[in-house]
């Protein structure tokens, strides 16, 4: 095997675990944000398509390696990884279309069961009176037909 395609393995193969990396990360990101019941779910879908992403592009790669390229050595070296960037980008836009589709599918779910952000715990205001008793009044929410304003409720002065 000459120097040319052992420097375009090592480099391709860098290439690629980088960016199936990146794949994983921003996957796992990507699909826990959309869905948050579904987030173990989505951490094995991302791994998944990131697999998937490193069989293809490690084959392409591998492929690459022996197809015949005229010319200097350096012109060979320039045209392989450039076909390999070009078809890691195809694959690439794949890879993210599939996530973005089980982002869609895990976004429907949680809106056909009714889970999200009616389930999530509100999170109060502890509040304690002049008195010492201490109670937790629940957060407004600006969307709440009967808070009576946009701020909630109006505030009832009872210092007098």
């Amino acid at each position: 095997m000459d120097s040319e395609r052992v420097v375009f393995l090592i480099v391709g193969t860098l290439i690629v675990a980088v960016i199936g990396q990146l794949l994983v990360m921003s996957g796992r990101r990507y699909l826990a944000n959309a869905a948050p019941t579904e987030r173990r779910s989505s951490s094995s879908a991302a791994t998944l398509v990131a697999v998937f992403f490193h069989l293809v592009t490690l084959g392409i790669l591998a492929l690459l390696a022996v197809i015949p390229f005229g010319g200097s050595p350096g012109d060979g070296l320039l045209l392989r990884l450039g076909i390999l960037l070009i078809a890691l980008a195809l694959v690439f836009g794949v890879m993210l279309t599939l996530l973005g589709r089980r982002r869609q599918e895990a976004l429907a779910t949680e809106i056909e069961t009714g889970r999200g952000i009616a389930d999530e715990p509100r999170v109060g205001v502890r509040v304690q009176s002049p008195d010492g008793d201490t109670h937790v009044e629940p957060r407004n929410d600006p969307l709440d037909p009967n808070a009576g304003t946009a701020m909630g409720r109006p505030y009832q002065d009872r210092s007098v």
